[in-house]
């Protein structure tokens, strides 16, 4: 069972129900947002749907994916550090076997 939380990569925000009513909410902690962890990429795609603004760029992460070699790649001034320096991030996070970093943007979801 896969475990999903989406965020705003604008804000850096995770989406999750509120844990007074349920209602989805934006928190900014990683400890309040596990009550939002969802279990499909439907459920997601919908959260997605029904909360979110263009501008709140939403990207699911797949916490399963973390830490591994499938991790996601780093990006902005991590990245060009990574590359400057041949460290681990450059053939390892280039090399994941679908090939394909693309799967976890929300940016083209109509909202």
């Amino acid at each position: 069972m896969a475990r999903l939380l989406v965020q705003s990569a604008s804000t850096g925000r995770f989406l999750c129900p509120s844990l007074e009513d349920g209602q989805p909410e934006w928190v900014v902690s990683l400890r309040e947002a596990g009550g939002g962890v969802v279990a499909d990429v439907e459920t997601a795609y919908q959260l997605v749907l029904d909360n979110c603004e263009p501008d709140d760029q939403p990207i699911l992460i797949d916490l399963d994916r973390l830490g591994t070699f499938n991790d996601y790649p780093p990006q902005g001034e991590a990245a060009a550090a990574l590359r400057v320096a041949g460290g681990a991030g450059g053939a390892a996070v280039s090399s994941v076997p679908d090939g394909n970093h693309g799967d976890n943007d929300f940016s083209g979801v109509p909202v």
